[in-house]
């Protein structure tokens, strides 16, 4: 089937222009999940100071950004003295978080202190949901992504007057 009075061309541009709001999303959530972080941290910090060494919480929460994805997963760390040494070095384990959007009570209990788990549980449903956006804009790119290279195996091209500046064909590529 032929559509004459069609310019060819806005098909792909429709794909750039989505690709690139799915990619701006993804940044958002980075940065929703960073002042997440930053929360959880700020109190980290603030209940572990008159603690003892031993009484302290051992939780973390990361969050990167990273080729193009987003990161957020949750560490312990302990202390660790090498054989002749005298100080302790912090050790990071990361803890596994299975198939779901969001990491089971039972693997951070193991890990953390009974006094903190309330917070941690609280940031870990805040951060889930962030995640489990971010798993469907990421298969929204994906797709869109796939869509656009069919459309330019067929031999669609961008129109001259819209085309995406060098910095958006960019951010698109990557």
């Amino acid at each position: 089937m032929c559509f004459p009075d069609r310019q060819k061309g806005g098909e792909t541009m429709i794909y750039e222009t989505e690709i690139l709001s799915m990619k701006k999303r993804i940044s958002e959530l980075a940065e929703d999940a960073i002042a997440i972080r930053k929360e959880h941290w700020n109190w980290h910090l603030r209940e572990n100071a008159p603690l003892a060494p031993r009484s302290k919480a051992r939780l973390n929460v990361w969050v990167r950004e990273r080729k193009g994805g987003l990161e957020i997963s949750w560490t312990y760390f302990r202390f660790v003295k090498t054989e002749g040494s005298t100080k302790s070095k912090p050790y990071s384990t990361h803890i596994t978080k299975g198939r779901s959007n969001q990491y089971s009570r039972k693997s951070l209990e193991a890990r953390g202190k009974p006094w903190e788990m309330d917070m941690v549980m609280e940031t870990e449903a805040r951060l889930s949901q962030i995640r489990a956006e971010y798993t469907r804009v990421r298969k929204a790119l994906t797709g869109l992504k796939e869509a656009r290279k069919l459309a330019l195996d067929r031999g669609v091209s961008i129109r001259p007057e819209t085309k995406a500046t060098k910095t958006e064909q960019d951010e698109v590529a990557a």
